[in-house]
């Protein structure tokens, strides 16, 4: 297929149709903006009695940091007793997919349905990082934060990507440099390859962000606007002194509020969190110890991630996401390695890799007039193997009708002469079509409320013997932990952040303990069935009120029976 850049009378091809897709529009196109989120959560507050928003604190915009809070009907106002989830979406600002589904959860237990609420408190932050959000929706880089100087010129945000040719958007631009590395791949002109050196190829041109040097320093796009990533700066592997993580740990109001959130909500048992790491996807395998740089978990909470993972992916109406590489400071890795909290990451969607091609067409050469241009080859070579830009472009005619994919038109740049600007528009790759996100909402609720029967379930097993006629007995009892989840992970169990199972004997006025301790604790109980054992001789009035065994758990709620012969 032709491009301008080959001819520029030529009008461009409609991709032959591949499979019975509808001509789906490009994100954001059919997603609620962050601000229509925000509106949508202070509706769900005041329609329904069990929904609350707390505020954590608010954005260098001014955008207010909210999560929503969900009990059951039959739960009191404050949950007192209950475990809890924390589910927080789109950290990075331009997974707006995982903010839809993350509010479709909020509707979901806002309309009474939801199972979750029967064993569990849910808070909900859909929206993470809202200033970042904004700006992907409005179609900006992902960016934000207080103005920093990156290249330490003593001037801030003064030279950043930016919107050369008013196309409303900020592509890539294609610079001839004979000391580049890439090429115009044969297969696909839009396709930008790394040369082959030991095919003896040399790269004509790099690929930089739309834009220019705005401070005349021969550096480009090095200072663009805010700059540091909420997602680099929590405590966990954090990178001192690069310029996205931050000035320190915590340094930034998102990822300071949100620690303080985890740590003054105890009961939080389980997090979910969505943005672009995975871990459910590819369970990873585990490992026996871990330090301060570790990215491993221990394999006994890896053996759940497996369990869970392969639940979450139970059908096939969605390829399994692929993971963004383990950045260092994330929130995620601060919420396990630091606290002990069992994580469940989810990328939610990748762009499919699996669309049929096309019926083959012979490559054009490309890039007339830019320094670009491709050698004519004597013999006709080999065809490479499709890369994985490839496949996706393949994927992106068919959906998007070849939208998807600005392709490379030339541009006379001031500074550079002339150069190439094109590329992926900045949603696609990792944001389904609109069309999409009920589905995906609809399966992530369901697991939601899956894990009404994982969360650690305290209860009692009991035997009590009158051993005489005077008011003393005896109780055996152990205390059983059901559901899957145990009432602390083996992270937990290392970090020593988490608190032990109490246990205590209540016993009514006037009666007195003969054999075992009133208080004592349990360090933690596994699930499916792991149990504690405990043995008390005690003595009661004769008239007096039967005595109680109460076992309390932060993150697993509390089992309290009276002990009565039976």
């Amino acid at each position: 297929m032709a491009t301008p850049l080959q001819d520029p009378d030529a009008a461009l091809e409609s991709p032959p149709a591949v499979q019975e897709i509808p001509d789906y529009v490009i994100p954001p196109d059919g997603y609620n903006s962050p601000e229509a989120i925000a509106q949508e959560l202070e509706d769900l507050a005041a329609a329904h009695a069990n929904v609350s928003l707390i505020e954590i604190g608010q954005t260098n915009d001014a955008y207010p940091l909210r999560i929503a809070s969900f009990i059951g009907a039959d739960s009191n106002a404050s949950a007192v007793g209950l475990p809890a989830i924390l589910v927080v979406a789109n950290l990075e600002g331009d997974r707006l997919a995982t903010s839809e589904v993350a509010l479709s959860l909020c509707r979901h237990l806002a309309s009474g349905e939801a199972e979750i609420l029967k064993r569990a408190q849910v808070f909900v932050m859909p929206v993470a990082n809202p200033d970042a959000a904004m700006r992907a929706f409005r179609g900006d880089l992902p960016w934000r934060g207080a103005p920093t100087d990156n290249d330490r010129d003593g001037r801030v945000d003064e030279d950043g990507p930016f919107d050369l040719n008013d196309d409303g958007n900020i592509l890539w631009m294609r610079v001839a440099n004979p000391n580049g590395t890439l090429l115009i791949d044969e297969q696909d002109d839009r396709v930008s390859r790394e040369a082959d050196a030991s095919a003896s190829e040399a790269g004509v041109f790099e690929l930089l962000r739309e834009g220019s040097d705005l401070d005349g320093d021969r550096a480009r796009m090095e200072d663009g606007l805010g700059g540091v990533k909420v997602e680099a700066n929590f405590p966990h592997r954090w990178r001192q002194y690069a310029p996205e993580a931050g000035r320190f740990q915590l340094s930034e109001v998102e990822s300071r509020a949100l620690v303080d959130f985890v740590l003054m909500h105890p009961s939080i048992a389980l997090a979910v969190v969505l943005d672009d790491e995975d871990n459910l996807a590819k369970p990873p395998s585990g490992g026996s110890s871990t330090d301060k740089n570790s990215t491993d978990p221990r394999e006994d909470d890896a053996a759940l991630l497996k369990i869970l993972g392969k639940r979450f992916h139970d059908s096939d109406d969605f390829a399994k996401p692929r993971s963004a590489e383990h950045g260092s400071g994330n929130f995620a890795d601060w919420l396990y390695f630091q606290r002990g909290i069992l994580v469940l990451e989810s990328a939610l969607w990748s762009a499919p890799l699996d669309v049929d091609p096309p019926e083959e067409s012979g490559a054009e050469d490309s890039g007339e007039g830019t320094g670009m241009e491709e050698a004519p080859a004597e013999e006709a070579e080999p065809a490479r193997d499709l890369t994985d830009e490839h496949k996706l472009l393949i994927w992106a005619d068919a959906w998007y009708r070849g939208a998807a994919f600005q392709d490379w038109q030339v541009f006379e740049h001031e500074k550079l002469g002339a150069v190439e600007i094109g590329g992926w528009h900045p949603l696609v790759l990792n944001n389904p079509p609109a069309e999409l996100l009920p589905e995906l909402g609809t399966h992530f609720n369901s697991f939601i409320d899956s894990l009404a029967n994982d969360l650690p379930q305290l209860r009692w097993s009991v035997e009590v013997t009158a051993l005489d006629n005077s008011g003393v007995f005896e109780a055996r009892a152990f205390l059983v932990c059901d559901g899957l989840l145990p009432t602390m992970t083996a992270m937990g169990r290392a970090t020593r952040k988490q608190m032990p199972i109490r246990v205590g004997l209540e016993l009514p006025e006037g009666g007195e303990l003969l054999v075992g301790r009133g208080q004592s604790a349990v360090e933690r109980l596994d699930g499916l069935g792991d149990n504690s054992e405990f043995h008390w001789i005690y003595r009661i009035p004769a008239r007096g009120d039967a005595a109680r065994i109460r076992a309390t758990s932060k993150t697993a709620g509390e089992a309290l029976t009276v002990l009565e012969v039976k």
